[in-house]
């Protein structure tokens, strides 16, 4: 039979709290601790004083559920002029840049060659764009080069 020696260390929640606490600047309450999978995860939140003056004494019911994160669609438009703000037509407040203004006032472009300079404009300032995204920014100038040459026509017939 093989001898194994086993060390045990136990850490108090409270020790690890505060450890964490002179690394991080955090709410005041830690409100749940658990493990998940090998992971210490750790909760805190800030103490509000309506709740506990409307709950004193009584035990807490409910655990509060967490949001999942989801992640945003930002476009690295550094370095990139903003000809025009506008509202499309599906109600977003967009920014209209220079290069695509430039890249897509070619009327003999298809639609695949504008989405291909599309993305390529996209990925020269080192973004991953994907097909939402690139059909974003296309649409958006289009739609601002059109409302300008509708606006134009106006100004000749006038």
């Amino acid at each position: 039979m093989v001898e194994q020696v086993i060390t045990l260390v136990k850490i108090p929640i409270k020790e690890i709290e505060e450890w964490i606490r002179t690394k991080h600047f955090l709410p005041s309450v830690l409100s749940e601790f658990r493990l998940e999978e090998n992971i210490l995860v750790l909760y805190f939140h800030e103490e509000e004083m309506e709740e506990l003056e409307s709950n004193a004494g009584l035990p807490k019911t409910h655990t509060r559920k967490r949001r999942a994160r989801r992640k945003r669609n930002r476009m690295k438009t550094r370095g990139w002029k903003v000809v025009a703000r506008l509202t499309n037509s599906k109600g977003q407040k967009c920014a209209i840049y220079k290069p695509f203004v430039d890249a897509l006032q070619d009327t003999k472009l298809t639609v695949e060659d504008q989405k291909k300079v599309v993305k390529r404009i996209l990925r020269s300032n080192r973004n991953r764009p994907s097909e939402s995204s690139i059909q974003y920014f296309l649409e958006n100038t289009l739609e601002y080069l059109q409302k300008k040459r509708d606006s134009s026509s106006l100004e000749i017939e006038a």
